[in-house]
């Protein structure tokens, strides 16, 4: 049979596979995964540095109009 990759989502399903591989259903195999690359940065870029200023700003005055009880 072909390998296939399973990635175990909680402490449960990895005790059940260790559990079927203990009836000689499967085998687990642990290999050391390589590091990810890092993910690119997907909206780098999308704002322009006017537009991200003027944003920045506007978010600023909005966040200085907000009641503050504490």
């Amino acid at each position: 049979m072909a390998p296939i990759l399973v990635e175990p989502l909680s402490e449960k399903a990895y005790e059940l596979l260790q559990q079927l591989e203990a009836l000689n259903i499967l085998r687990v195999i642990s290999k050391a995964t390589p590091p990810a690359a890092p993910t690119p940065r997907k909206w780098a870029g999308s704002l322009s540095d006017a537009d991200a200023a003027s944003l920045h700003a506007h978010v600023e005055q909005l966040r200085s109009e907000w009641e503050r009880d504490f």
